[in-house]
């Protein structure tokens, strides 16, 4: 399909190019009213209908662009994804982080994961559905997420002096997959059991002790 443009004017692969000015307003607004909705209710709870109504839209302005809700789905995914970029770039650069420490830079981090994965949980959990019987969706994803925790990776290492575990280098990768992972748990499980709701501040102090612990930060 053809591209249009997303979120900050950065254009979208997965959805149709909007021919004027207007059309492109339109599209944010389905794509911002799908968003909110997705995130308040859950992707099984939103039509197509209540989608177009809270974008004051039209059907046919839906299906101009999206053959269905599974690609609006696609298009949200790509939009979070590459919003994250943006604000991980920016915590990735070392000029940053001259004179902090490894304690500061993973509280960093964490704060950034636990912040958007709470804003987003049920767009997380609705893609992760979504794609689990079309692993061909799942490439962006994966590559996105490789390049994120070797990023993340060459950060923390960039302070392995203060390390106390023998190999840093396998430490610091098992210790970003348990971040992710927890944080992918309560997104895709809070729903159907409660009881993995964990309050974010909460979530954030537990998640950065067991990094820090991992690392052997005293």
């Amino acid at each position: 399909r053809a591209k249009a443009s997303g979120s900050g004017r950065a254009t979208l692969r997965t959805v149709a190019a909007p021919k004027q000015k207007r059309s492109e307003k339109t599209l944010q607004r389905i794509l911002d009213a799908a968003e909110r909705l997705i995130v308040e209710r859950g992707l099984r709870a939103v039509s197509i209908a209540d989608v177009v109504r809270a974008a004051k839209s039209s059907v046919g302005g839906f299906y101009a662009r999206f053959r269905d809700k599974e690609e609006l789905l696609l298009a949200l995914h790509e939009r979070n994804q590459r919003e994250l970029r943006e604000e991980v770039l920016t915590i990735l650069d070392p000029a940053t982080w001259e004179a902090a420490s490894l304690e500061e830079i993973v509280a960093a981090c964490v704060e950034t994961l636990v912040r958007r994965a709470s804003e987003r949980r049920r767009l997380m959990a609705a893609f992760v559905h979504s794609v689990a019987t079309q692993p061909e969706r799942w490439e962006e994803a994966i590559t996105f997420r490789q390049r994120l925790i070797e990023g993340v990776s060459a950060l923390l290492l960039s302070r392995r002096e203060e390390m106390a575990h023998p190999d840093p280098e396998a430490a610091v990768r098992f210790a970003i997959q348990t971040a992710l992972a927890i944080v992918d748990h309560r997104a895709l499980f809070t729903d159907v059991d409660p009881s993995f709701d964990t309050d974010e501040g909460e979530l954030r102090v537990e998640i950065e002790r067991v990094v820090l612990r991992y690392l052997g930060v005293s």
